[in-house]
């Protein structure tokens, strides 16, 4: 299933600057097909700088898509932001971590997520397994001014000896073939008593997300756009809040 991308002509950026004055074409840190613009993210009453690709669609249509889609199980879906991202910005931003609590984020893409946590105080590594998605976020964060951040490649397949008390991801629980490697990967890279926190859009296939986690040990909650508890998977905007177990 291919994820719904925010409308940012009417929801977040508009992306042609001859129709906002707040919005104008950019320079980016690498070439990409349709370029790049620069604007303002205002929401959970905070303001970003962001640059984006002014056409992401425009990726869809490159030969490396069609082949990595075909031999890897992947998309440049790094270059959209998605609907999930507005309301997770704001749980990130109420979230109660102590300050400077060390934050992985998986599927960063552009970063605004991330760059929720680095308000808060904390320390960010963003990750993706597309360079490109790493380069732009630690690019974003930088037009912010915030210092407290790295970014790497992480590919969940293959996860670090590392571990984190607090994993962030959105808009990751789309695909059912990513489950596995994700559980894997937070099995390994969590710290026990850590918690995961996973945005989603509403979609249906979380709800087999949210059994397996449980069904491996996890403490699962699932939270609606308001905070309010989920019975099961469902809604618009979900959180889901995995946590687990500190070892005796």
């Amino acid at each position: 299933m291919i994820p719904q991308s925010v409308n940012l002509r009417t929801e977040l950026i508009p992306r042609r600057p001859d129709q906002d004055p707040g919005v104008t074409a950019a320079d980016g840190p690498f070439p990409l097909p349709g370029g790049w613009v620069r604007g303002t993210l205002d929401t959970a009453g905070q303001t970003w700088q962001l640059l984006l690709p002014a056409d992401p669609n425009a990726l869809l249509d490159e030969p490396s898509a069609s082949t990595a889609a075909t031999t890897d199980d992947r998309m440049p879906y790094w270059a959209f932001v998605w609907p999930a991202a507005i309301p997770m910005i704001a749980a990130v931003l109420q979230a109660d971590w102590p300050a400077g609590t060390r934050v992985l984020e998986l599927g960063c893409g552009t970063g605004i997520v991330g760059l929720a946590a680095l308000r808060r105080g904390h320390l960010v590594t963003f990750t993706d397994y597309e360079h490109r998605a790493v380069v732009l976020a630690a690019r974003n964060a930088e037009l912010n001014h915030c210092h407290n951040f790295t970014a790497q490649l992480l590919d969940w397949r293959r996860p670090e000896n590392t571990t984190w008390p607090v994993i962030i991801g959105c808009d990751l629980l789309y695909q059912t073939s990513a489950f596995e490697p994700l559980l894997q990967l937070l099995d390994q890279m969590l710290a026990p008593g850590g918690v995961c926190w996973l945005g989603d859009g509403g979609r249906s296939a979380p709800r087999k997300f949210w059994y397996l986690a449980r069904e491996r040990g996890y403490d699962v909650q699932g939270l609606d756009t308001h905070g309010q508890p989920l019975s099961q998977p469902a809604g618009d905007f979900q959180l889901f809040i995995l946590r687990k177990h500190a070892q005796p």
